[in-house]
């Protein structure tokens, strides 16, 4: 459910809860603090942040208009 504190400090390169917080702030990644100060950051949201595919170009449909071809 959670990163534990191994893939945090992967993610971070921190070890420290302040400090992994500040560098998420940076990286605009959202995560709480629990009441004994650890930092908790959703599994799915870091599997949604490295896995979001770019936006695609909306496709554009050709209709003939064979009236006017008379």
């Amino acid at each position: 459910m959670f990163l534990n504190d191994e893939e945090l400090f992967e993610l971070t390169g921190k070890q420290r809860a302040s400090s992994q917080q500040k560098a998420l702030n940076q990286m605009g990644i959202t995560f709480r603090v629990r009441a004994d100060g650890k930092t908790l950051v959703l599994k799915e949201t870091i599997h949604q942040l490295f896995s979001e595919k770019p936006p695609s170009t909306p496709k554009r449909e050709f209709k003939m208009n064979l009236e006017k071809a008379k």
